[in-house]
């Protein structure tokens, strides 16, 4: 899976990169005890307008991407980010999906390959 989108944000006059990547993702759970990859996919299905992600979770997810660039970043600082940057939240959410060709193709399970068999000897 490919979790490199970066996006630019600003907040006091002051530029700030996020990533929602691993380290990010791992950082969310640390703090909330919740499953990344799940609340990305709740992002993305419409789960803060269903009232299934809560403020708290937002504010987590960015601490975590923000993190990873600025290892000073606070929970409190990434909640004022956040608030400066709002808009961007989709943003970060799509950059860090996957996209086409990003997934490995499903192939046949690994085993032990089909033989035909012999027919026996009447």
């Amino acid at each position: 899976m490919n979790l490199q989108g970066t996006i630019s944000l600003s907040h006091d006059g002051r530029a700030y990169a996020m990533t929602l990547d691993m380290n990010a993702l791992c950082t969310f759970e640390e703090v909330t005890g919740k499953n990344g990859f799940a609340m990305l996919k709740l992002l993305e299905s419409g789960g803060i307008q269903a009232g299934l992600v809560t403020a708290r979770d937002l504010r987590a997810l960015f601490y975590g991407g923000l993190r990873s660039h600025q290892p000073e970043i606070t929970p409190e600082l990434a909640g004022q980010i956040l608030d400066a940057n709002a808009g961007l939240l989709v943003a970060a959410v799509k950059a860090a999906s996957p996209q086409e060709g990003d997934l490995p193709q499903e192939e046949k399970a690994v085993g032990k390959p089909h033989r035909p068999r012999k027919k026996r000897a009447s």
